[in-house]
């Protein structure tokens, strides 16, 4: 037994989602911040089972950027 009688459980039910519905009404204004650059490459290196230093060495500028769109695509 939880030591709360049914109307308790109700009321803290009924705050819970109220805090829920501002939560979500406060987070939907803001738009989420930016993912850096440093992610999105770190991320490369790891789908590529390699360390960022050797991925950024063994990849030119050029490619990096084409593939942190693919990805940028593929996780929206």
């Amino acid at each position: 037994m939880t030591g709360f009688t049914p109307q308790e459980l109700e009321e803290m039910a009924q705050a819970d989602a109220e805090i829920d519905r501002e939560f979500e009404a406060d987070w939907d204004l803001e738009p989420p911040p930016p993912v850096p650059q440093l992610v999105w490459v770190s991320r490369l290196a790891r789908q590529n089972h390699t360390t960022y230093g050797r991925f950024v060495s063994t990849h030119t500028e050029e490619e990096i950027r084409e593939l942190v769109e693919q990805l940028k695509g593929e996780t929206r």
